[in-house]
């Protein structure tokens, strides 16, 4: 498309999210190629005169640049440079102002919080119970790296744009590949945690007890009542626990309790958040949505909107 067009596709598109930002005080030039699905965008850029601008409030996501000229500059609590073989992990909501500097250019993704914690936990079985971090600064010497900037470079080039766009499952299938090498290449407080080999075998004791736990998990049960049930010793189960299912005993309790929580959010629409945070043995109904909102990335509230207004 010539300028004009692609000014009214901007405009419509993003308007509303830059309207409040002040006019550079240069010409500045800006293209590329930028797509978008469900919670995950990807980009090529190029940027022609240096220029900081600081950037409105934004969701919750994680900014992956690949930069291969210039330089790019975020400033959050410090500074963060990111230059050709220098990649960046920046969480967007701590990002004071960005400087593109020396005709920066790059490739680049943006993944929503919310993804992240969705498919990690279904990659390990269980809710994540704490927000994913990435380590900030990468060596994209690494060829690890390089392959997921091809991942980009496939999905922003020409010959691309006609499968995407004739292919109803192609969107989603891109957004699982890029999300899914980012978990596996880029260092992250989950890392060890997906690459660790199955779970062993628990043993008799162990497996009673997870059983009880599934099947009442409403039940506000004990460690030592747990142990009665299962006739072994509180630290035996305890130990059992930490060895087999890697977590404490309340920890799993804790876990099953908000995986039912999630299904109902999605399933029973009669039901009030309070409701089911209730029927599910949180007596603290504040603290439940804090405890999902660190597992699943997005508040029960969002859930059910998500539900009533699909996309």
């Amino acid at each position: 498309m010539d300028a004009d067009e692609f000014g009214a596709v901007f405009t419509r598109m993003f308007g509303n999210l830059y309207s409040g930002l002040p006019r550079p005080e240069r010409t500045i030039a800006i293209a590329g190629v930028y797509g978008r699905y469900d919670g995950v965008s990807f980009r090529r850029m190029s940027f022609r005169g240096d220029f900081v601008t600081a950037l409105p409030d934004l969701d919750d996501e994680i900014t992956f640049v690949f930069p291969t000229a210039g330089k790019i500059v975020f400033n959050q609590s410090t500074e963060i440079v990111g230059v050709p073989q220098v990649g960046l992990a920046i969480e967007k909501t701590a990002v004071r102002s960005v400087g593109f500097i020396d005709g920066h250019a790059q490739y680049g993704i943006s993944v929503r919080r919310a993804v992240f914690a969705r498919r990690i936990s279904t990659l390990l079985g269980k809710p994540i119970m704490h927000k994913v971090r990435f380590q900030p600064v990468v060596d994209l010497n690494v060829d690890a790296f390089q392959g997921i900037k091809a991942i980009i470079g496939l999905a922003t080039g020409a010959e691309f744009d006609l499968l995407i766009n004739s292919s109803a499952l192609m969107p989603a299938r891109l957004q699982e590949m890029l999300v899914d090498s980012v978990l596996d290449v880029w260092p992250h407080n989950y890392t060890e945690a997906l690459r660790r080999p199955g779970p062993l075998i628990a043993p008799r004791h162990v497996k009673l007890a997870i059983e009880y736990i599934q099947d009442h998990p409403d039940a506000l049960v004990s460690g030592t009542e747990l142990a009665e049930l299962t006739n072994v010793s509180l630290r035996a189960l305890q130990e059992g626990f930490r060895r087999f299912i890697g977590s404490s005993i309340v920890a799993y309790q804790r876990q099953v309790r908000l995986q039912r929580a999630h299904g109902a959010l999605l399933q029973d629409s009669s039901q009030s958040v309070s409701e089911i945070a209730l029927r599910l043995g949180f007596t603290n109904v504040g603290r439940f949505c804090q405890y999902f909102q660190s597992a699943y990335g997005v508040s029960p509230a969002d859930v059910r909107k998500d539900l009533q207004n699909p996309r």
